[in-house]
């Protein structure tokens, strides 16, 4: 009789916190993919709906953010550390992630103690971009987090919050926006630039190009890995330049998250892969017949879909993923191009093995 009363306790406690986290009892709202505008409170933060898809077994997410590390853009903090994240992939059948850091090479160090701590064998690698806490176009950056025990940095990545588009919108350079957005720029010397340029004159700069130089030849420690070339948040153009230089050079290279520009058929063509966010899909139906479109106009085959998740402002990166796929297959999208997109081509970008045939569709 006490376990009865025990378990019509915790499932009394569980409805309460159902109800306080804005979900039912019963199917979750992460079910109905027909749902628009989701709004994760920032200040409570997500919780884990548990959600399962077949997406997820063998999946790769190549654009993770979680702790440690400092807020994003506008003060917002992650939502999860990087052993949670592992440890919940794992349950859901990932084959591992990328944990991504604008403003250091934390991540790499993160991946080091997720394989030392939580799971040798999970998939977990680094990726740091080139932002003025990381001096700017740095070569000696760049060897650091190739350096770093295990050698688990693989994506090295061209400015972002600190990049020629943080400072085109309108009010951008204001001191009060810089204080939500790049508040580091009100502490450096007045004749600081704005942004790291990466190109010129429709050319890249010449110690950009140098930077790749390195990148293509250098090798992590202990693992004997090839960096990627990520592209970060540039223009159309210098998606387009920083593709052809790095495919030159036979680097593997990822657009980050360009949107559809009119440079991505060429891109294509060079091989390199175009990054397309979950973050942007699983919100609303618009998010999900854009990238439908792109999906459709480019090839599964040169795209693949990351997150972008891990902060308090989203639903949790797994959970992210499968209402993705459930959005994508909504709109005419197969799971053979959901295979292509969260399974062979991430493991091709970072020179891994193809999945395992059990992880792909029939």
């Amino acid at each position: 009789m006490r376990n009865v009363k025990s378990r019509a306790s915790m499932i009394v406690f569980a409805a309460l916190l159902c109800t306080t986290f804005g979900l039912a009892v019963g199917p979750s709202r992460g079910q109905d993919t027909r749902l628009d505008d989701w709004n994760v409170d920032p200040i409570r933060g997500p919780v884990d709906l548990g959600l399962t898809d077949p997406s997820l077994v063998g999946a790769i997410d190549v654009h993770l953010h979680v702790d440690p590390d400092a807020p994003g853009t506008g003060g917002v903090i992650r939502a999860v550390d990087v052993f949670d994240a592992t440890r919940i992939a794992m349950a859901r059948g990932m084959r591992g992630f990328v944990f991504k850091t604008h403003q250091d090479t934390g991540s790499a160090s993160g991946a080091y103690m997720v394989r030392r701590h939580v799971s040798p064998t999970f998939d977990i690698y680094a990726r740091m971009a080139s932002n003025y806490a990381t001096g700017g176009i740095n070569p000696a950056a760049l060897e650091h987090f190739t350096q770093i025990k295990g050698g688990w940095a693989r994506i090295f990545e061209m400015p972002t919050r600190d990049s020629i588009t943080a400072t085109t919108r309108p009010g951008s350079m204001d001191r009060e926006n810089l204080a939500k957005t790049r508040p580091w720029m009100l502490m450096m010397p007045p004749e600081t630039p704005p942004f790291i340029a990466v190109s010129r004159n429709g050319d890249l700069l010449p110690e950009v190009k140098h930077l790749l130089g390195v990148l293509a030849k250098i090798r992590t420690v202990d693992s004997n890995g090839r960096m990627v070339l990520a592209t970060g948040h540039a223009t159309p153009e210098e998606h387009l330049l920083l593709a052809r230089e790095g495919r030159r050079l036979g680097i593997n290279v990822l657009l980050t998250h360009p949107g559809d520009i009119p440079q991505l058929p060429e891109v294509a063509r060079l091989g390199a892969f175009i990054e397309v966010m979950a973050s942007r899909i699983y919100r609303n139906e618009a998010g999900r017949k854009e990238a439908a479109a792109l999906i459709r106009k480019v090839g599964a085959e040169h795209i693949i879909v990351g997150t972008d998740c891990g902060q308090t402002t989203n639903v949790y990166p797994t959970d992210c993923l499968v209402l993705a796929a459930r959005g994508l297959r909504a709109q005419g999208i197969t799971q053979r191009e959901i295979d292509l997109m969260y399974k062979i081509n991430p493991a091709k970008l970072l020179d891994l093995p193809p999945p395992d045939a059990a992880a792909l569709s029939k």
